[in-house]
């Protein structure tokens, strides 16, 4: 059995997988005012199909985080990409609402099968000590994706038509098969695996709903996560109809964000091993503080200026990768026994608070920015207070 090299090869195709969800939902971002006219379906509703993804995405994480557990990450990976595959071509077909979601759904469970397992190949290769600084840097490959993905949406948008970019979804998946099955080694020995059992599975998960360390240092992450995926969802909206950008250049605006994200990876890959992951929890939640506090100032204007909205939302979405990994720390600190249902757990309960605050969010359309900005404020503030309150206040965690 083999480990993972920390070297760039590595992390750039770990980068690529954890890039995998990404790519389906910000590919499309730009086109989805375009796929709601040509299946003739209201915008909201195209819009939930942002969290229809990541519901069954958060869901089925919960089943595949132990599968790996058992069976190993490659097999794990593998079947995931292969759904992924198949789920992007059923969507590049799609001409209804009804075939778009089944095409999205199936797209979901292969994204859950890969994302489960990223964190878990660098966990069972890297000391505690490393894993927040690989995890990091995974983080920032992965923070291309959202930054260039909208980017080539509309431009596969503007060339061709909204179904050439699940095509697109569909190569990306047959690319990563190939590095993944040429360059990535099975990391879990057979010795170390657990028979699966679905009796076990839920005892597990029952153990970890009732660790205060693991459940804190997961929900901050969920209300964080969600925030963002509540501009994910609502940014098109908001950008294209509301401030009249070109779909064109929707990319460059939402990739503002992702570039505020690179640079908060970067700090954060060469200063966790100095300060330790639990200060740069803090400074993490502490810039998300200011971020939503600016935002729900910005819910009261009547039009704020792009540039206001631009600069709140960078500083909200500029702490994801940092917080994530120091926070994966911090659970993984708590329940090292299994942590394939660990990750499972955190992911689900990630994308759980993000299927949520898209699903209130396209409850709450009322043709204005007030609901994206709003929710986000309301989740960035529980992020800092659920930390605060639940995650114990003896926990020490080293980077």
């Amino acid at each position: 059995m083999q480990r993972l090299e920390f070297t760039l090869p590595t992390v750039l195709i770990l980068g690529l997988l954890s890039a995998v969800t990404p790519l389906a939902i910000d590919t499309y971002l730009p086109s989805i005012p375009t796929i709601a006219r040509s299946i003739v379906a209201p915008i909201d509703l195209v819009q939930l199909t942002v969290s229809v993804y990541l519901l069954t995405f958060a869901l089925l994480q919960l089943f595949f985080g132990p599968l790996s557990d058992s069976f190993g990450r490659r097999k794990i990976v593998l079947i995931g990409l292969t759904l992924y595959m198949l789920g992007s071509i059923v969507c590049a077909l799609a001409n209804s609402f009804e075939v778009l979601i089944l095409g999205r759904v199936i797209q979901a469970c292969g994204g859950a099968a890969v994302a489960v397992c990223v964190p878990a190949l660098v966990s069972d290769s890297f000391s505690k000590e490393l894993f927040s600084k690989a995890m990091s840097y995974v983080f920032l490959v992965m923070a291309i994706a959202p930054l260039i993905a909208p980017i080539i949406g509309g431009a596969i948008l503007v060339v061709f038509d909204w179904h050439y970019i699940f095509l697109f979804l569909a190569l990306m998946a047959i690319i990563s098969i190939g590095l993944f099955s040429r360059y990535i080694p099975e990391t879990l020995p057979a010795e170390n695996r657990v028979p699966f059992s679905f009796v076990r599975v839920i005892k597990g998960y029952r153990r970890l709903l009732r660790n205060r360390g693991v459940v804190g240092h997961i929900v901050t992450g969920a209300f964080h996560f969600g925030g963002l995926m509540c501009l994910v969802t609502g940014s098109a909206f908001v950008y294209i109809e509301l401030y009249q950008v070109e779909e064109v250049y929707f990319g460059f605006l939402f990739g503002a964000g992702v570039v505020g994200m690179m640079l908060m990876t970067t700090v954060n890959s060469q200063l966790v091993e100095k300060v330790g992951s639990k200060k740069m929890i803090y400074i993490s939640l502490g810039l998300i503080a200011l971020a939503s506090l600016t935002l729900a100032s910005i819910a009261f204007m009547n039009q704020p200026p792009l540039w206001a909205l631009l600069l709140a939302t960078t500083l909200f979405i500029a702490p994801i990768s940092s917080l994530g990994s120091n926070l994966m720390v911090g659970a993984l600190a708590h329940a090292q026994e299994s942590k394939g249902s660990v990750v499972a757990l955190t992911g689900t309960s990630r994308f759980m608070g993000g299927a949520l605050s898209g699903g209130i969010l396209s409850f709450l359309h009322n043709d204005t920015f007030v609901p994206m900005v709003g929710i986000m404020a309301v989740m960035g503030l529980l992020s800092l207070s659920t930390y605060l309150l639940i995650v114990p206040k003896n926990t020490k965690v080293t980077s």
